[in-house]
């Protein structure tokens, strides 16, 4: 019997190390003909959240060229995402299946178009852009368009700031067009007739104030956010780490004040947990028992006959609310329709208006973050901001399994060290 059970533990350890080499060489080999042909094994780890409404899909570009010394292969150096927070070995760090990098040079090339240009005698009071208008075009080596010789720089008078830096290889005085073209086609390089280089993008992030590559959202009100005859909605507005939740709320829910997104998916805590508490609601079963009965976190509706409106977008929704019960705790919480619609954009804030005019405030106010997470049991699931993960779970999937161990093995040897070749 022993020598049976141990040729049997032997089969199973042959076994497993046959599959850790083939998930291996299947990922390294994929990894190396993705970068090859000019785009990235972008691997989904989980439900991501929607970043930008503008990128429905990705698709890879010829203008998306590799970059050199890139461990993950997402389009931004090692140095790169040191210098702007990221994550140097993962190609997808808020798991929308988008490279990293042609994500955020698609984001930052929408942020540049939609800065205000400075017009003669007329200075605004934000990051702005002042054109430079140049008699002359050049060619894209990549797609043979003509864009404009030309290009904007652009300035923060906040930080004293601007881009491109006086020393910048690209061109010294402006952010070319050119360059422009590229980053809306997913990549930081600028290969052309006349301008040939990459973009400063530390320096451009730093300058347009700009850290994640989400899509912001007008809903999404700032903590000092005020209503006519309410004042300010957020309790405080002091937010040591800007992520849309105030020190405060963050102390009393036991989240990190210090970091403005803690489970690093590029999306600031404050908009994903109220995203998550809406989609965490919105999921919440109407019985009050499970079919074991026993008793669950569920929700009862107590919508009315009358109507309010979003003072952002107009949408009209009940005047009504979801009251959410959780019978272990003995505690409830009132969720008007309206909050659940902002929480839905990402904001803990929301402010209804009446349906007729004078459009007096109605529903306004602000989530109680921490009692809120408290009754519906957050997180509720693996990835919910607070998921707490087992050391070797690489892949954030609330398990240590073999995909884990291949992900290991896929590393294996190799160094960062400096003086290793």
């Amino acid at each position: 019997m022993g020598i049976l059970g141990g040729l049997k533990n032997e089969t199973i350890k042959k076994s497993i190390s046959k599959h850790l080499r083939q998930e291996a060489k299947l990922r390294k080999g994929f990894r190396q003909r993705a970068i090859a042909a000019g785009t990235v094994a972008a691997i989904t780890f989980g439900a991501g959240v929607g970043v930008n409404k503008a990128i429905s899909a990705y698709i890879p570009d010829e203008h998306q060229q590799p970059v050199s010394e890139d461990a993950d292969g997402d389009f931004l150096a090692d140095a790169e995402e040191t210098a702007i927070g990221y994550k140097v070995f993962d190609a997808n760090q808020n798991r929308n299946e988008f490279p990293d990098g042609v994500e955020l040079a698609m984001r930052c090339a929408e942020v540049v178009k939609g800065l205000p240009a400075y017009t003669f005698g007329l200075v605004p009071n934000e990051t702005y852009k002042i054109e430079h208008a140049l008699d002359g075009l050049e060619q894209c080596d990549i797609c043979g368009q003509s864009i404009h010789m030309g290009g904007w720089e652009i300035v923060n008078p906040s930080l004293g700031l601007r881009y491109p830096d006086s020393n910048d290889p690209l061109d010294r005085s402006f952010l070319p067009d050119l360059a422009l073209h590229y980053m809306e086609h997913g990549s930081f390089d600028c290969l052309g007739s006349i301008h040939k280089g990459r973009v400063d993008l530390p320096r451009l992030m730093r300058v347009l104030e700009l850290r994640y590559p989400y899509d912001p959202n007008e809903h999404q009100l700032p903590l000092d956010y005020a209503v006519k005859t309410i004042g300010q909605l957020a309790a405080d507005a002091n937010d040591f780490d800007g992520d849309l939740m105030a020190d405060s709320e963050e102390l009393k829910a036991g989240y990190n004040l210090y970091d403005s997104d803690q489970d690093q998916d590029l999306v600031p805590d404050g908009i994903e947990l109220a995203k998550q508490c809406a989609e965490a609601i919105d999921a919440l079963p109407i019985e009050p028992v499970d079919p074991t009965g026993q008793p669950q976190v569920h929700k009862e509706n107590y919508f009315q006959h009358g109507l309010e409106l979003c003072e952002i977008c107009g949408q009209t929704v009940d005047m009504g609310f979801w009251r959410v019960i959780n019978p272990k705790l003995g505690a409830s919480m009132d969720v008007y329709d309206i909050t659940y619609h902002y929480m839905s954009h990402g904001s803990f804030s929301y402010s209804g208006q009446e349906i007729s005019e004078p459009y007096e405030p109605f529903h306004c106010g602000r989530v109680d973050i921490a009692r809120l997470a408290e009754i519906l049991e957050m997180p509720r699931r693996c990835g919910d901001l607070g998921t707490v993960y087992l050391p070797g779970d690489s892949d954030k999937d609330c398990r240590e399994d073999l995909k884990d161990f291949a992900e290991f093995a896929d590393k294996w040897l190799e160094s960062t060290d400096p003086e290793t070749d």
